[in-house]
């Protein structure tokens, strides 16, 4: 079978338009107070992992954070998988430290 220009081209508008519409879902979540979550690319993808004894985390930069149950929104990510909203701030003394602050978090399967 050879492909025409119109199949080649609806191979490739999912790969090209992915990140933008990927991003576009972030931009109307709300915290349960009602404050954005997401200011530009601050939502993305993470790890997750859960234990009784900690309860939620997630991953972020190679760090685990575990998560207030307030940040968490009771909705599906598009993939099913989690997605976190965040800030980083960096400590000056260790330099090296990395403060996480969650604004929201979707677990994946959640629904």
């Amino acid at each position: 079978m050879r492909l025409n220009p119109v199949h080649i081209s609806l191979l490739i508008i999912p790969f090209v338009a992915s990140p933008a519409m990927a991003h576009d879902w972030y931009s109307g979540l709300q915290t349960p107070s009602g404050v954005s979550c997401c200011n530009e690319g601050d939502c993305q993808r993470v790890g997750h992992r859960y234990s009784a004894e900690t309860g939620h985390e997630v991953e972020i930069e190679d760090q685990w954070v575990r998560v207030d149950p307030g940040v968490i929104l009771p909705l599906s990510s598009p993939d099913g998988l989690t997605h976190a909203c965040f800030s980083r701030y960096r400590w000056i003394d260790p330099p090296s430290k990395t403060f996480i602050n969650l604004r929201c978090v979707i677990l994946g399967g959640m629904a």
